[in-house]
C-alpha cells in the first residue's frame, strides 16, 4: 500500500493515480474523506486489480464470485454517494479480462489494484447524489439541485 495517494482536484474533476497494492476502497474512500466528496460520477477508468469480489444481484440478495489473479480493468462505471447516514459510498459495476480474454463483470465489492489504477471523476457542481434506502431495503440514488 502506497504511503502518498497521487492525485489532482480542481472544481470540477478528481483525477486519481491508485498504485499497486492499494486497497482500492480504503485508498479511494480515505481520499473521498480527505478531500471531502461526497458526489462525483466515475467518468474513466483503467488498470488492473487482483483479488476482485464482484457480485450479479438476484432480486433477493447478491451472488459474489472472487477472482484472486491479475485482470485487466476494461470497464469501470458508477457514482460516488452519501448514504442518509453521512457515510460515503461508492456504487461501482466492472467489467475485467482475464489473461485467456474472457471477461467478467458485476457490481464491485472488493478489489487490489494491480499494477495502476488510473480514474477520472466528475465533481457535478449544482447536484448532490444521495443514497437513500428504499423498497427492499436497498440503497437508491436520489440526485437533487443543491441550494
Amino acid at each position: 500500500m502506497s504511503d502518498k495517494i497521487i492525485y489532482a482536484r480542481d472544481d470540477n474533476y478528481l483525477i486519481v493515480r491508485l498504485r499497486d497494492g492499494d486497497d482500492f476502497f480504503e485508498t479511494l474512500l480515505s481520499l473521498l474523506k480527505k478531500e471531502d466528496i461526497k458526489s462525483a460520477v466515475l467518468v474513466s477508468s483503467v488498470g488492473m486489480m487482483r483479488d476482485v469480489e464482484l457480485g450479479w444481484f438476484s432480486g433477493e440478495e447478491y451472488i459474489k464470485k472472487s477472482f484472486e489473479e491479475p485482470m485487466e480493468l476494461l470497464s469501470l462505471t458508477g457514482s460516488v454517494n452519501e448514504t442518509e447516514e453521512g457515510k460515503i459510498f461508492l456504487h461501482l459495476h466492472a467489467v475485467l479480462g482475464s489473461s485467456d480474454l474472457t471477461t467478467a463483470g458485476g457490481h464491485l465489492f472488493k478489489a487490489t489494484v494491480h499494477q495502476t489504477n488510473e480514474l477520472v471523476f466528475l465533481l457535478p457542481t449544482n447536484i448532490y447524489l444521495k443514497r437513500l434506502r428504499e423498497g427492499e431495503g436497498l440503497l437508491r440514488l436520489f440526485p437533487e439541485r443543491k441550494k
